[in-house]
């Protein structure tokens, strides 16, 4: 329909601007010989009127049958003295158009209902310039209707056909253009039933290249997260399953001995309380992530002194970095107070530093430096550890991915300690980046607002 209106407009205001176009010709020929033929009565008009009559009737037939006109002369009694018919000879003719013409206003126009020009003209005396008699003239144009009446009919067998054209290639092309989509959709619904592995190859237009090509990334992506699913419910199975299995060893050897001493008594509840700390702090991870997840995160926010919750994380895994023989340094540039949500920043801050500790060589060291303007407040923690491998630097904020799986288990991880923390910053619209080279060490930079904005 889009292709086919602007042809039937296109049609109607052409046969209509040319239909005007060739009567208005007309018109001014017709006016123009007329002017001409009302001149050269005018200057043939003689003393006896009877001759007068008689010699205007027979100039008119003569002059009628060669522009194919009707011409009456009207008297200034209204009477016609020539009808080139020979009809309305003699009969009265008070119009309203000769009425004008007497009165010195010619008139041409064109009456559709009879399809003819219709024409007064004035007939003076050549000597007192009076107006003495009115020629009224009728030209058929019927001719110029019946041609203008071919001209639609083959307008609208064009329109037709251009219809029949426009339609067919929007039907081939629409069945082209949708083609690629039916492929996709297809693909979606096999994706959709669980066939992960399905992918898209289409050619043709740039913008279904696209769209192919960001199909395969996304399902990349799902089976990159599937994947990560898959490993995180193995390594948390793994996690929970070897506390478990301790306490359960360590519970059926209490039970199996009689008058257990107290200190293994103690000993064996001692080593049931540490796995079930272990357990806990799974357990934790994991609900900190879902209520990061909430859509609505409840922040508890109020003004803070980043300064003390640098030192405050740095006192708390200073044992950690002894046993390791780590040296930990903090530099402030100044003092720093934000609007943050103490637990959550603290725990962000917390994973960070952990980490840095963790993945670190001997005899490494970890530099935790503040620094804020007039807006932000920004965080670097760098390390000269293990660093990340290029190919993991995009994923480490991705939950459930560890770097290293046997090193991760080994030092407890379950791969959503950044996870988390990448949410807590995002939750204080700020943002966290990350530098790392292997084997040199790694650079995490925070920038938070000083001012919570809501």
């Amino acid at each position: 329909m889009v292709g086919i209106i602007p042809l039937v407009l296109l049609e109607v205001i052409f046969v209509n601007v040319t239909e005007n176009a060739v009567i208005s010709t007309r018109m001014r020929n017709i006016s123009a010989q007329f002017s001409v033929i009302s001149t050269y009565f005018a200057n043939s008009l003689s003393d006896d009127e009877d001759a007068m009559d008689s010699e205007m009737a027979s100039i008119a037939e003569d002059i009628a049958g060669i522009i194919s006109s009707r011409i009456q002369i009207i008297d200034r009694n209204f009477t016609i003295i020539t009808d080139t018919y020979q009809i309305n000879r003699g009969k009265l003719c008070i119009t309203e158009d000769v009425n004008k013409c007497f009165n010195g206003t010619n008139s041409t126009y064109t009456d559709e209902q009879s399809e003819c020009i219709v024409m007064t003209q004035a007939i003076r005396d050549s000597e007192t310039d009076e107006i003495i008699y009115v020629m009224f003239a009728t030209t058929s144009i019927s001719d110029i209707y019946s041609a203008m009446d071919n001209v639609k009919l083959i307008g609208v067998a064009v329109i037709v056909i251009m219809a029949i054209i426009v339609i067919f290639f929007a039907i081939f092309g629409s069945y082209i253009l949708t083609k690629p989509f039916g492929v996709i959709t297809k693909t979606i619904s096999r994706v959709d039933l669980g066939h992960l592995e399905e992918k898209i190859d289409l050619k043709g237009a740039s913008e279904v290249e696209d769209i192919s090509a960001a199909f395969n990334k996304l399902l990349d992506r799902i089976n990159q997260l599937e994947q990560s699913r898959q490993e995180f419910v193995s390594n948390v199975s793994h996690e929970l399953k070897t506390p478990l299995t301790s306490m359960k060893v360590l519970a059926d050897s209490l039970i199996m001995q009689e008058d257990v001493p107290a200190e293994m008594y103690r000993e064996f509840m001692i080593d049931l309380s540490s796995e079930i700390d272990r357990g806990n702090a799974i357990i934790q991870d994991l609900l900190a992530l879902v209520k990061m997840d909430a859509t609505d995160v409840e922040m508890n926010i109020a003004a803070v002194n980043i300064n003390d919750i640098l030192e405050a994380t740095l006192k708390v895994v200073r044992p950690q970095a002894e046993q390791k023989d780590v040296e930990m340094i903090m530099e402030s540039l100044r003092p720093v107070v934000a609007e943050v949500d103490e637990v959550k920043f603290s725990m962000a801050v917390m994973n960070l530093v952990e980490n840095a500790v963790k993945y670190n060589n001997p005899e490494g060291w970890v530099h935790v430096s503040l620094n804020a303007d007039q807006t932000y407040f920004y965080i670097k923690i760098q390390d000269n550890g293990i660093g990340i491998p290029e190919d993991s630097v995009d994923h480490i904020f991705d939950r459930f991915y560890r770097v290293d799986k046997s090193r991760s288990r080994a030092s407890g991880g379950t791969g959503l300690g950044l996870a988390i923390t990448k949410k807590i910053i995002l939750a204080h619209k700020g943002q966290i980046k990350v530098h790392s080279e292997e084997g040199i060490g790694t650079t995490f930079s925070i920038q938070v607002p000083l001012t919570y904005v809501v």
